[in-house]
């Protein structure tokens, strides 16, 4: 075991935690690092992560899912309900900007409210406790961030990705097929998988390490790769059904999409086509939040985490003008107003209506990570 928890700081450390903690340093290898646009992004990040580490954090170190407290709704979480997938996103920016302090916060959030012992609940509420189902990509995001960790603060953090990563393989993978989730209560999976929850790269990371991830690497891989729609519109089908051997047909979710599209990046697979796609849609117009799958348009809604996402592809593809673009686009949703409670944070300024999850995606966006 101490051979694995070696070898996945060794993997980590080149991999992702060489960008340091100032955001003109991160965006170095582009060598624009000292120019005026990587400075206002540098400021646009520090005023998002001060609203968020002041107004977002509740006292137990879990991630609000909005800003306001909201009545209780059974079918999604809001206002101080907690999210595993937040926690992931906290922790993993938190790496980048080596915040030990935030990383284990947040991971003792993790522990003591979504740990069950068997599973992470992808859902904690202070009326309900942790929700006994899970949710593969954000338990592996989770998993990714522990080994990043483990290569920047504390080697002893890899022991947990391994304990969370086999314990995940058991719940969440059969015949090399990975489900998006499991019912702690029953036992049971759902009998399809979405795409965009295929962490291809962390996914390599594990069979790099340990055999039994191999061919699940492989199966996904395949199988995300030929969720690819058309030529026409080279975006990602949502979904894939065990049961009937096929992909979804309905309308493309633009946030899925993209994400399916990163994962592919982040392994160098993401087909020339939908890069191009994406960074001429921005260029001569928008990324809209919902399209049918011959590519029409069928939203004008734009979002934060759409085009943080499409900055993270860029980045992940080296195109400094796709990034700045995307870069632009994101920040027109952030509120500049110093009289705003919510000055800083990607939000509604008249109705305060804001997500963690967009903001943590653009924090990420601004750190390149």
């Amino acid at each position: 075991m101490k051979k694995i928890a070696i070898l996945l700081v060794f993997i980590s450390f080149l991999s992702s935690c060489s960008a340091g903690t100032n955001p003109e340093q991160r965006m170095s290898d582009w060598g624009g690092g000292q120019d005026d646009g990587w400075q206002q992004i540098a400021e646009r990040e520090k005023i998002c992560f001060d609203f968020f580490k002041n107004e977002m954090i509740t006292p137990q170190g879990g991630i609000r899912t909005n800003y306001l407290d909201t009545a209780h709704n059974a079918d999604f979480a809001t206002g101080a309900e907690v999210l595993s997938e937040s926690m992931g996103l906290t922790m993993l920016y938190s790496v980048v900007i080596q915040d030990e302090a935030l990383f284990k916060s947040s991971l003792g959030f993790v522990e003591e409210y979504l740990d069950t012992g068997s599973i992470i609940a992808y859902r904690y509420s202070e009326e309900n406790g942790a929700y006994r189902v899970n949710a593969f990509v954000d338990d592996i995001r989770i998993i990714r961030a522990l080994i990043s960790a483990g290569g920047v603060f504390d080697g002893n953090y890899t022991e947990l990705a391994e304990k969370y990563s086999d314990r995940l393989y058991d719940t969440n993978v059969h015949g090399n097929y990975v489900y998006d989730m499991v019912d702690e209560t029953n036992g049971t999976n759902n009998d399809f998988f979405t795409l965009c929850y295929a962490d291809l790269y962390t996914i390599r990371l594990l069979e790099r390490v340990d055999a039994k991830w191999e061919k699940v690497f492989a199966v996904m891989r395949k199988l995300v790769e030929e969720g690819y729609i058309s030529d026409a519109f080279p975006m990602f089908a949502s979904s894939y059904s065990y049961a009937s051997g096929k992909y979804s047909e309905g309308d493309i979710h633009m946030t899925e999409a993209v994400l399916t599209a990163l994962n592919l990046a982040r392994i160098g697979d993401c087909p020339q086509r939908t890069i191009d796609y994406l960074k001429d849609s921005i260029k001569n117009g928008a990324v809209y939040g919902t399209y049918g799958r011959d590519g029409t348009k069928k939203s004008d809604t734009e979002s934060t985490a759409i085009y943080a996402i499409c900055a993270l592809i860029a980045k992940e593809v080296q195109d400094e003008e796709m990034y700045r673009m995307c870069i632009d686009k994101m920040n027109r949703f952030q509120v500049t107003d110093k009289k705003s409670e919510v000055y800083g944070a990607f939000a509604d300024p008249v109705s305060l209506d804001l997500y963690s999850f967009d903001n943590l995606a653009a924090l990420l966006a601004y750190s390149g990570r």
